[in-house]
């Protein structure tokens, strides 16, 4: 029954990712001046560093390169910071900062995270492999970021995670109001954030391509300079189907 739920709440939507990310083009391009992207900070954290999170990773070559087609356009550009290959991914949820004690919503202990490990897997077990195409170039707070179009999988992941992990936070961004989207820079200065936004128009038609999820990764990002460190902790398979005629 949840994957007949899932798969029938999904073909419904083709998102208002559209006219959402319209919406921030918009902003991004007629006077809007985003934040400064700091490594070291995240709205809250409290000095924490040490962030958990549920991603996909984006490693394929094709896809890789015409990404850097883009970044090599903006490179040189004052006060953009352009993310290292390594870093490309998906945001599905993020699940908070490992402490040694909760004092915070966000924070999770070890032995928290151990459970929260086991019931990842049994909901993203019933979930069915699913496909993102990445799109256009945008601004997103402090981020230049491509805009990913997943017809509603990834809101319908993290409401899956409001319902049945019991051990993991929910934030207010996710579902409905979360934007899917890869990063591909951070503006350390507003210096050049003029050229950037021509740039960035020049580029707004230039595509990405379609990819394949057929897991979700946990994912550890230390928060630093020049930009957080991540690393795959565990790969969690998703229910198999077979890609689309």
């Amino acid at each position: 029954m949840r994957l007949i739920c899932f798969m029938q709440d999904i073909q419904p939507r083709l998102q208002t990712y559209g006219e959402k990310f319209n919406q921030l083009w918009k902003q991004f391009q007629n006077g809007y001046e985003p934040s400064i992207y700091n490594p070291e900070q995240a709205i809250g954290c409290n000095g924490r560093k040490n962030s958990f999170m549920l991603s996909i990773r984006i490693e394929q070559p094709k896809i890789t390169k015409r990404i850097q087609y883009i970044t090599d356009q903006i490179r040189n550009i004052p006060g953009v910071y352009i993310m290292p290959t390594e870093y490309y991914h998906i945001t599905v949820k993020w699940l908070g900062f490992l402490t040694d004690r909760r004092h915070y919503d966000y924070d999770i202990e070890p032995h928290t995270l151990e459970q929260i490990i086991e019931q990842a897997g049994q909901i993203l077990s019933q979930i069915p492999e699913f496909s993102v195409r990445l799109g256009s170039v945008n601004g997103l707070a402090s981020f230049i970021i491509i805009e990913a179009e997943d017809n509603g999988a990834i809101a319908q992941i993290q409401g899956r995670f409001h319902e049945d992990a019991t051990l993991v936070p929910n934030y207010a961004i996710e579902g409905e109001k979360w934007l899917p989207h890869l990063s591909i820079a951070g503006l350390k200065s507003q210096e050049g954030l003029k050229e950037i936004k021509v740039r960035m128009n020049e580029l707004r038609n230039v595509e990405i391509g379609e990819l394949w999820v057929p897991c979700i990764d946990l994912s550890q990002a230390i928060l630093q300079k020049p930009c957080p460190q991540c690393r795959i902790v565990r790969s969690f398979p998703l229910l198999h189907r077979d890609l689309p005629a």
